[in-house]
């Protein structure tokens, strides 16, 4: 069991989490032209905090990720609500291959725990539609205070700029990107704003 693992049955009672998983998906849906046709993936997905925000508003989602702990709550919360046009799979994307391509790829707080971000934009790149969309939500650089324990933990967030670059690199177009939260937290007794971004591409 991975750490992820451990935390999958209680993950969704931190309000911290459940916030930036609204606002995002909030932020999706400005920059985003959803629509009730479109298929999604969202990679590292987590109990599926995101997608049953953006579930209402599109076609289907399925989500991935590496930990089976939170695929077997997001799967349990998917059937407990009786929902249709959706569904997990826990597997690598690395060395698994999924079942189909996609209109959007969404994914919120995942690419700090990536080593190589570059390798996996592109892999993104590939699961998606002509046309298709990505939008990836994580930290504006910081000073690695933000977790309590880094382990896991590749990149302390990143500039804006930077991803803007690695999915232009990757092969993106019309590229955008806003704050769509801030998170405050008690840090030696002083508020810290940790502001989370929301960077858009197009294939």
């Amino acid at each position: 069991m991975n750490r992820f693992d451990m935390a999958a049955l209680t993950w969704d009672e931190k309000p911290t989490r459940v916030n930036i998983a609204k606002n995002v998906a909030e932020k999706i849906k400005e920059l985003v032209p959803l629509n009730q046709n479109m298929k999604v993936l969202d990679f590292g997905c987590g109990t599926g905090l995101l997608s049953f925000f953006l579930q209402p508003y599109v076609g289907e989602i399925t989500g991935i990720d590496t930990s089976k702990g939170m695929i077997e709550v997001f799967d349990k919360k998917i059937k407990e609500n009786q929902i249709k046009n959706m569904k997990c799979l826990n597997l690598d994307i690395y060395t698994d291959k999924l079942p189909e391509k996609y209109d959007l790829i969404v994914s919120s707080m995942v690419f700090h725990h990536i080593k190589d971000v570059s390798q996996i934009l592109k892999i993104l790149y590939n699961y998606l539609n002509e046309g298709g969309y990505i939008a990836i939500a994580d930290l504006v650089k910081e000073d690695g205070s933000f977790h309590d324990d880094n382990e896991g933990v590749e990149h302390f967030g990143f500039e804006i700029q930077e991803m803007e670059n690695k999915l232009k690199e990757a092969g993106f177009k019309e590229i955008k990107s806003e704050i769509a939260h801030i998170v405050k937290k008690q840090k030696e007794n002083t508020e810290r704003d940790y502001p989370i971004f929301l960077v858009v591409g197009r294939k």
